[in-house]
Formats: structure tokens, C-alpha cells, sequence
């Protein structure tokens, strides 16, 4: 992606791994996973998640390629962006653009001229990436093969970057290996028994800065360089720490993870039922005093005729479909609101008198950053992300009655 992205980068360049310990780390990681993986795991029980999507070599896609399934293989070449969602993905031809991933099994082998984005299980990138690479997953491997033009930003369990790398790397993760040059710096935390291993072809024109509890957790094998200078330092602790939490780079971490988790399921949606997100939309902006009145009515009565259902015998199984598709709807809540108000910044910045017409992406992305930047305030950001979920939720329920009425 292109210029609007830059507002997201914005957040990735706070991105280092400062304050973070080994538990904090973890559950950063897992948390995010968990709110990317939950809807995609709903989506994926339909029918067209469950097919498998394959695109020989000789197919030419032109434009984005967006897509949700259990395979998906893509071998041809993409002239826009890569953005899917599935259990095992392979991405073996030459994107133009960004690939963006969420899923279990992530191979990417194929050149990017962009700017590669995954969370999953086992992540694999043995290829050129023009720009960033950043990968938050258990295992996660940069290839001999690979080349990252830019920075490369990760968070796992066990990290391998095997190719070199001409900017600067920010690591965080059990088990760190370099095995190749990297032109800048490099910035990793480690856990209490976790180690940052250079290989005999590291080549480090940088500084070296680790975090961790002891200098012993650094490995220089023979043949490994550091130009720069090597700095040890140690976690924060205690008051310091509570201080600098809600803007540490460990909740700024949680916060991109989280933004891209929306942005996935969102990029999705706007593929696969377009005019229902714009329907959503218009809503939202004809009626939003009677929106957020439903979506309060929504939000409280819900809980409580679940609460009542679950008090009968038969009215259990009900209140378990109830229970998921409740929180689905505030997860869903969250996105439109962030689509609906970066439409309404676009057309604001439109260089044109008439509304923007261009694709739908971007104010998605535009409106997403905005929502999670405001709703991370102190004191009323909760609020404000209460009152923008009532406002989506009420429009969600209007569309949705108006839709039933066309079936009856």
C-alpha cells in the first residue's frame, strides 16, 4: 500500500521492545493473535472460507487480490496488493504491491515490492521485500534467500533472519539469530533465559542494543562484527515502569497488532459484501442520534436476555450462539465506525468539490488508525469508544431490519 499506509508506519517506527518482559511479551503476542484469529475463525466457517484459493502461474491478477480461505496458494504475479486470511498461505509469485497475512502456516517466497505485514504460527520469508518486514508469530524465518530493503520489525518466540538486511531491526523473542549483514542498527529484547546469537557471517554496521538480565545472553561466534558500539541494558522496574505503560512500546506493540487485526478482517469485508459496509455507512451519517440509541439499546439488553435465557433449560443452547455473535458484533461495531469516519476525513481532504471516489481501502486504514490513536486517551478514550460502538452497532441493526423486509 501506498501513501495512506504511511499513517500506520507513523505507529511502527515507536516500535521497540524497551519495557517488555518475557510474560508481558508473551501475552502481548497472544492477546493480538487472539483478536485477529477469533473473527477470522467465525468467517472461516462459512462457505467460501472453507474453499481452498489457487493461482497458477501463468494467471496474471491485476489490481488487489483479497481473499479468505483454509489453502490459499497464489503462484502468479499480483499487480496491486496480497491481503488474505486463511490456515495455510503460500505466496510464491511476484506481488507489486503489499502482502498482507493472518494465519497458522505463512510461507512467502515470491518478490514484494512493497512492504510484507503477517501474524500466524510458523511464519517463512525467503524472498526480496522492498520495504518493511514485520512478522509477530512463534516461529518466525527470514531465509538465506530473503532481502529486506527497509526495517524489519518482529515478535516471537524464535526469530531467524538469514538474509541481510539494509535497515535496522527491532526484535523482541526467546531465541534471536543474525546470520547475515544489516547496513543499521539492531534493538532486541530478550526474556530471562533467552539469547541473541550472532552467526560467523553477521555483519552489524550499527549499534547493538539489547535488553535483557544478563550480558551473558549475547553470543558473538567467531566471525561476527559489530562496527558500533555493543549496549547492554537492563528491563525498567517498578515505579518507572507503571509510569511509562499506557504509552510504552510494548502497548504501542499491542496497538499495531491489534490495528492490524481490524484492518484484515475489515479489508474482508469491504470484498466480500461491499454494498452492505456502504449501507452501514449511510446509515451512520443519516441517522446517528437514532444509531446510537439502538446500539445502547443493543449493547445492554443483550447481556440480559442471555443472562435470562441461560435460567431456562431450553433457552441454553440459544444463549451460546448469542454469546459469540454478540462480541463478533462489537469487533465488527469497531471497524465500520473506523471505515465510516475515515470516509468522512477522505471526502474532508478530497481534492475534488464532490465526495471521494477513490477505492475503499484507504479510508478503512485512514479510520482505523484515528479510532485507535483517540479511543488510547486517558480518562475518556473508553467513552469515546463506547459511544462510536453504540453508533455502529444501531446502524448495523437499522441496515439489517431494512434487509429482512426485502426477504419478506
Amino acid at each position: 500500500m501506498s501513501q495512506s499506509l504511511k499513517n500506520v508506519k507513523i505507529l511502527v517506527i515507536i516500535f521497540n521492545f524497551k519495557h517488555m518482559k518475557r510474560t508481558k511479551r508473551l501475552a502481548i503476542l497472544l492477546v493480538g493473535c487472539f483478536l485477529i484469529v477469533l473473527p477470522l475463525g467465525v468467517m472461516a466457517s462459512g462457505k467460501a472460507a472453507n474453499q481452498s484459493v489457487y493461482i497458477g502461474a501463468d494467471e496474471i491478477i491485476d489490481g488487489n487480490f483479497i481473499k479468505a480461505g483454509n489453502v490459499i496458494e497464489i503462484n502468479g504475479a499480483v499487480n496491486g496488493d496480497v491481503i488474505v486470511a486463511g490456515n495455510m498461505i503460500t505466496v510464491a509469485g511476484p506481488v507489486a504491491g503489499d502482502v498482507i497475512v493472518a494465519g497458522n502456516m505463512v510461507k512467502i517466497t515470491g518478490k514484494v515490492g512493497g512492504s510484507v505485514r503477517v501474524v500466524g504460527s510458523t511464519i517463512e520469508v525467503n524472498s526480496d521485500v522492498e520495504r518493511n518486514v514485520w512478522v509477530a508469530g512463534a516461529n518466525i524465518s527470514l531465509g538465506k534467500n530473503s532481502k529486506v530493503g527497509w526495517d524489519v520489525f518482529a515478535g516471537g518466540a524464535s526469530i531467524i533472519i538469514g538474509g541481510p538486511v539494509s535497515g535496522n531491526i527491532f526484535a523482541g523473542g526467546a531465541s534471536i539469530v543474525i546470520d547475515n549483514e544489516v547496513s543499521k542498527n539492531i534493538t532486541a529484547s530478550l526474556d530471562k533465559d533467552g539469547q541473541l546469537i550472532l552467526n560467523p557471517k553477521a555483519k552489524v554496521t550499527g549499534n547493538l542494543t539489547y535488553h535483557a538480565l544478563s550480558s551473558d545472553q549475547l553470543i558473538l561466534n567467531e566471525g561476527a562484527t559489530v562496527d558500533g558500539e555493543i549496549t547492554q541494558k537492563p528491563f525498567a522496574q517498578g515505579p518507572e515502569l507503571k509510569a511509562s505503560r499506557i504509552f510504552s512500546a510494548a502497548y504501542m506493540f499491542f496497538k499495531i497488532i491489534a490495528l492490524f487485526g481490524l484492518l484484515v478482517v475489515g479489508l474482508i469485508a469491504i470484498s466480500l459484501v461491499p454494498k452492505k459496509v456502504l449501507e452501514v455507512k449511510e446509515e451512520m451519517l443519516k441517522r446517528p442520534w437514532p444509531s446510537i440509541g439502538w446500539g445502547v439499546v443493543y449493547f445492554f439488553l443483550t447481556p440480559i436476555a442471555v443472562v435470562l435465557l441461560m435460567l431456562t433449560i431450553i433457552g441454553v443452547p440459544l444463549a451460546l450462539i448469542i454469546i459469540p455473535l454478540y462480541f463478533i458484533s462489537l469487533y465488527f461495531a469497531v471497524i465500520l465506525a473506523g471505515f465510516t469516519i475515515g470516509l468522512l476525513i477522505s471526502d474532508k481532504l478530497s481534492a475534488k468539490k464532490d465526495k471521494y471516489k477513490g477505492s475503499l481501502i484507504w479510508p478503512l486504514i485512514l479510520g482505523l488508525a484515528v479510532v485507535l490513536i483517540v479511543t488510547s486517551i486517558p480518562i475518556f478514550g473508553w467513552l469515546v469508544k463506547l459511544v462510536i460502538i453504540w453508533w455502529a452497532l444501531g446502524a448495523i441493526i437499522q441496515v439489517k431490519k431494512e434487509t429482512l423486509k426485502e426477504y419478506r
